[in-house]
């Protein structure tokens, strides 16, 4: 037989791929498209089944040292199938549907996992995952690690709301060049503030609204949640509180805002509970109920 090394590169780089792939047919390869599912795969144990993920997939920190497939959203199915995947795990509104249904013809095993935002969304969304991957145990023990912190927080807001009052909260993401966007009642951002206890400035019957001084100035927000990202992007916490939209709301004056992981925006997962202690600090409620 000749040795690998003698044949011209393109034909050894054929065989070689084809013995890879008959040595690990076993073996699962998994793309991740969405930081809930990426997060969800390495919290339930099976970050190590993982060869590739999407552009906005950046925790844990170990994903980022894995191969980017690009946007979630502009996905094309020669670079996902450069990294030779069983399965890919994408959150809804990945896509396009083209992109998915050619690697669905191409022998890939295509998953998308619905993003329902609510706290049974996401208990379904680690059940759902975890039967993916196989890990109904696991998935058992981080719904119900997320369910009883979750609980907790809702707990220690309802306590101090009965004193004070549910506080304002208005959700901002960016929504493209210079653009703002405020999060409606169909959003990441409204679940999150619900579970902290406190309303949703906007309930609007959308997921996000382009954000107008009128509608905010109304609206009055007490604290705002927003993205790390966006907040550098801004030149920091000062420019985006003098942003016309929000720099005569209460919650600019006094600068009260949340500042959280840009990914915990994105979708409920494993770190829903760490945004949702960030909203009740800002509130001014500590873990054990006492402001």
């Amino acid at each position: 037989m000749t040795p690998l090394r003698l044949l011209p590169a393109a034909i050894a780089a054929t065989l070689a791929l084809t013995a890879t792939t008959l040595a690990g047919a076993a073996e699962r390869r998994i793309v991740t498209v969405g930081p809930p599912v990426t997060e969800l795969v390495f919290a339930l144990g099976d970050g190590g089944s993982v060869v590739g993920r999407d552009t906005s997939s950046h925790y844990p920190q170990p994903v980022n040292g894995l191969p980017d497939v690009g946007y979630m959203r502009a996905l094309s199915a020669e670079g996902v199938m450069s990294l030779a995947p069983t399965h890919v795990l994408a959150i809804q509104g990945a896509g396009p549907e083209t992109t998915l249904d050619q690697l669905r013809a191409l022998g890939v095993t295509v998953e998308v996992v619905p993003e329902t935002p609510t706290l049974a969304g996401l208990l379904d969304k680690v059940e759902r995952v975890a039967r993916l991957l196989g890990r109904e145990a696991e998935g058992r023990r981080l719904a119900d690690s997320l369910n009883r912190d979750l609980a907790a927080l809702a707990a220690v807001a309802a306590q101090a709301g009965t004193k004070d009052g549910a506080p304002v909260v208005l959700g901002v993401v960016g929504g493209g060049p210079g653009g703002l966007m405020a999060a409606g009642s169909r959003s990441v951002p409204a679940a999150l503030i619900a579970m902290a206890g406190a309303r949703n400035a906007l309930e609007v019957e959308r997921d996000y609204v382009p954000m107008s001084s009128e509608a905010v100035l109304a609206a009055a927000p007490d604290i705002l949640l927003v993205s790390r990202s966006l907040i550098d992007r801004s030149g920091g916490l000062d420019p985006f509180l003098a942003t016309p939209q929000l720099a005569l709301t209460p919650a600019a004056k006094t600068r009260r805002v949340a500042v959280v992981d840009g990914a915990l925006l994105m979708g409920l997962g494993p770190r829903t509970a760490e945004a949702v202690a960030e909203l009740t600090r800002v509130q001014g409620i500590s873990p054990q109920g006492q402001p």
